[in-house]
């Protein structure tokens, strides 16, 4: 077998991994209300099955690539696969809610590793003047699998139990395993310390779960108790500091924060992802909630969010050759805002083409602002630090992600209404979008680095 099939097989193998991951959080996200027909799911508990995910991933996301930068990228990343296989098998036998929300916290163990050394291996896979191809690669092949969660959801439950959307995920995640232990070769930090900074890790760890718990359970526990939460969560963010000073091989570096396109790249891609997070989890259910729409015609409707995320992914590599990082952002969220100002005026008696005309606003923006935000954050890494920079990136994605979700569902669930309950919930989004906006008026025009090469380049 040639180099160059081996290569594109190994290249396919990393892809189906993060593509598995992208499908099943939109499979589950999306339908959600099946879930709860079959469980008799209440909405808090139907939230902790994406949250107690958010938890898991977002604290461990660092970590998990600091272990693959050490331990060997592949190696790690094979038992990663087998953790997200076990958690859409325990997934898809459960036999009420809480099992499903146990293992959604091997799920989000598995994603914590998934995510970032997916990104590392694709940037590894190629030469230093192309690696900017893998990174669109990587941006654009999660978004066009998230996108395709709503109608892929729609037309399997049509036909079969809602079991299927978790079991559907388990043959994709054994092929990329498969592909990846046979042909992706193994890289891991040379000429660096291998030292693991456990202290880092612990509290790292805390202080990103406890914060995370705390905006979770804010309108649900004891006011003292979330204080405290939250107070802790903060201490521990004050030891890690202080920990990191002195540690030989930290956990958090320092260099990546001071980089300013990294800084604003990762707050644009916070503001999209808590969009994106409370945006599948909300829409779908108004959708079958409030107009009565199956889970099939639900999907079919949520082809206009699907369609743009398809067809201008994986020509975004394109556009930022063309224009950069900073107006596509822009773009973006000028498009997010219009679908929040939309999502707004929702009602019982809302039209299936206002609601396709804001999904399909929500879609466009995600997809301008996606591979911009991965791409210009993370060009000036080295290689020998793939696995922990991309870990530091998804791990601000993912609070970005679970605190969006929180936030939203929480607004929501004051209002006895659910119709109310969500234009506020859109209220708050549409606030999170002009956030975004703000960071992209004041990137940098231009990342120093060469723009990104087109993603349908060969290798």
């Amino acid at each position: 077998m040639s180099s160059f099939l081996k290569k594109w097989l190994a290249i396919c193998g990393v892809l189906i991994g993060n593509m598995a991951m992208g499908l099943s959080f939109s499979l589950i996200n999306t339908n959600l209300e099946s879930i709860q027909q079959a469980l008799g799911a209440s909405l808090a508990e139907l939230q902790w099955i994406i949250n107690i995910y958010g938890i898991f991933i977002a604290s461990t996301l660092v970590t998990m690539g600091r272990l693959g930068d050490i331990f060997g990228r592949k190696r790690v990343y094979m038992i990663g696969s087998i953790l997200f296989s076990i958690a859409m098998l325990g997934d898809g036998l459960a036999v009420n809610p809480e099992m499903i929300i146990g293992f959604q916290a091997i799920y989000g163990l598995a994603g914590a590793i998934l995510l970032p050394l997916s990104q590392a291996m694709l940037i590894d896979l190629y030469p230093e003047e192309k690696k900017s191809t893998a990174i669109g690669m990587w941006a654009s092949s999660g978004g066009i699998t998230l996108a395709l969660g709503p109608i892929v959801g729609g037309i399997i439950l049509g036909y079969f139990s809602w079991r299927s959307i978790f079991l559907i995920n388990i043959p994709f995640a054994l092929l990329g395993l498969v592909l990846t232990g046979l042909f992706a070769r193994e890289s891991k930090t040379e000429g660096e310390s291998t030292k693991l900074d456990w202290p880092g890790v612990i509290l790292l760890t805390l202080t990103i779960g406890l914060f995370i718990l705390a905006t979770i359970q804010c309108t649900a526990w004891n006011i003292w108790v979330v204080v405290g939460l939250f107070a802790l969560s903060i201490l521990f963010l004050g030891l890690l500091l202080v920990a990191e000073k002195r540690a030989e091989m930290p956990i958090i570096r320092e260099d990546l924060f001071k980089n300013r396109m990294f800084l604003l790249c990762c707050l644009g891609n916070f503001c999209m992802i808590a969009f994106f997070w409370a945006g599948i989890f909300l829409i779908p259910l108004f959708i079958q909630k409030q107009l009565g729409f199956t889970p099939m015609q639900a999907g079919l409707l949520m082809l206009a969010f699907s369609v743009p995320i398809g067809l201008i992914s994986p020509l975004s590599g394109h556009f930022y050759n063309k224009v950069g990082p900073r107006r596509l952002i822009f773009i973006g969220f000028i498009m997010m805002i219009f679908s929040s100002f939309l999502q707004f005026y929702y009602s019982h008696d809302s039209t299936p083409m206002i609601i396709a005309l804001a999904t399909a606003g929500l879609g466009l923006g995600i997809s301008l602002i996606i591979t911009p935000t991965t791409t210009g954050a993370l060009f000036a890494l080295s290689k020998n630090f793939a696995g922990i920079a991309s870990g530091t990136f998804v791990t601000i994605q993912e609070i970005g992600g679970s605190m969006g979700l929180a936030v939203t569902v929480m607004i929501v669930r004051l209002q006895a209404d659910f119709a109310q309950g969500f234009q506020n919930g859109m209220l708050a989004l549409l606030i999170i979008s002009g956030v975004g906006l703000v960071s992209a008026i004041l990137m940098p025009r231009r990342s120093k680095h060469t723009a990104l090469s087109q993603i349908a380049d060969l290798p």
